[in-house]
């Protein structure tokens, strides 16, 4: 069973990591209030310098449907430069799998997945 999707965005500027919560389903809309958000967070923030670290520990498989909007994520993450991410899964080989297609497709250099 699917769980609806929601997001939580920090910015820890003590140890110059992003941390973002991300879990379930999102839905279009849920989409476009996460990337208001981190377009909002990060406005300003010499991203460079700081970590991407996601948890993505109870974020659903990707529907087809749902692919493209990750892909867009992982564009968005790269326009404002993201150089250095994390994703944290649960054990699963297919979201391992589509995390990595999608690192590649979007060309985002060197995710590192670790699953838990």
């Amino acid at each position: 069973m699917e769980e609806k999707g929601c997001f939580d965005i920090k910015v820890n500027h003590f140890s110059k990591t992003i941390d973002m919560l991300i879990e379930g389903t999102f839905d279009p809309l849920k989409v476009e209030e996460f990337v208001t958000e981190f377009t909002n967070k990060m406005k300003g923030l010499p991203v460079k310098e700081y970590r991407l670290i996601i948890d993505c520990k109870n974020m659903d498989v990707m529907t087809q449907a749902m692919i493209p909007y990750m892909e867009n994520s992982f564009r968005l993450y790269q326009e404002f430069g993201v150089e250095r991410m994390i994703i944290i899964i649960q054990k699963s080989p297919m979201l391992r799998m589509q995390l990595k297609r999608i690192a590649t497709r979007t060309k985002l250099l060197y995710p590192i997945i670790v699953e838990v």
